[in-house]
């Protein structure tokens, strides 16, 4: 489907860049699929998912402040997850979306399921314009701290410094298919792209926020994608960090991905949304017509 960009300014020194595809027949299916991304990435991180989906829904890819066409504060503690979370919930009140179902990426996980957990327990609060309908986590952080050890935190604040250590980390950490094969032309450079604070601010206090307190406010349909051969946020940890937290939800396993399974299956991932969306327009249906 044809794209549209839109720059939508949340606070002073922060614009943050979305991709809209609409669904050609709008009013079909009224609920936005709205994709969050992993550390290092922007909205092209979901470019080759969001073709599959906007068929039949409404999408929006976001570029977290700092990342992609997104501008952000020049000071270092201005990227956390809270303040991720701020902005998207500001882009759904903007752009006046009012059936919204959620999907992060690693590090937009996180940030989803904090979004989650404020929509579901601010409804009623006229900012918070969209109704959340379901969550969907892709290779999640999880809402607990990781704390590193301070050799692999170095390692990590200086991950994307050039472009021999991005391409590194891109081909032999972040993925398992693209060590033989090109990966897209724009993983390495959205890595390189991002502001020296957005670069740092994971590795740095981000990845060790906790936000599980508020998790228990998410009573929602999830659905969980973990790759196979993810290094990352492995199949154990997402197991029994983020699964054990969503009683109920469905959790699949990406067979042959890594981390990033937008970008190297991505037919798979919009598969097994689009299989997840059909289900909750089902249910729905089923609750308004007993």
């Amino acid at each position: 489907m044809p794209t549209k960009t839109k720059t939508i300014t949340v606070q002073s020194g922060v614009d943050i860049n979305v991709v809209i595809s609409d669904a050609p027949v709008q009013g079909l299916n009224p609920t936005t699929i709205i994709f969050l991304h992993y550390w290092g990435g922007s909205a092209r991180t979901w470019s080759l998912v969001t073709p599959l989906v906007s068929a039949l829904y409404t999408t929006v890819a976001i570029d977290f402040r700092g990342w992609g066409a997104s501008t952000g504060p020049e000071e270092p503690d201005a990227y956390s997850i809270s303040a991720l979370a701020e902005d998207v919930e500001d882009v759904i009140a903007a752009l006046h979306i009012r059936r919204v179902i959620l999907v992060g990426l690693s590090m937009g996980a996180k940030v989803s399921q904090l979004v989650a957990a404020r929509m579901c327990s601010q409804a009623s609060d006229s900012k918070k314009a969209g109704v959340l309908q379901g969550l969907v986590l892709v290779s999640p952080a999880p809402p607990t701290p990781l704390m590193l050890p301070p050799d692999m935190r170095e390692l990590q604040l200086h991950a994307y410094d050039n472009i021999e250590s991005a391409s590194f980390v891109a081909r032999r950490v972040l993925t398992r298919s693209f060590e033989f094969r090109d990966p897209p032309s724009f993983l390495v450079a959205d890595m390189l792209r991002g502001n020296q604070w957005a670069r740092k601010a994971w590795p740095a206090y981000a990845m060790a926020e906790d936000v599980s307190g508020v998790i228990n406010n998410i009573s929602l349909p999830v659905l969980i994608l973990a790759g196979e051969n993810d290094v990352v946020e492995t199949l154990e940890r997402v197991k029994l960090e983020v699964c054990s937290r969503f009683p109920g939800a469905i959790l699949e396993v990406l067979h042959g991905s890594g981390h990033l399974s937008p970008l190297e299956v991505p037919e798979v991932v919009a598969n097994r949304l689009l299989t997840f969306l059909n289900g909750l327009e089902a249910h729905t249906i089923l609750v308004s017509n007993p």
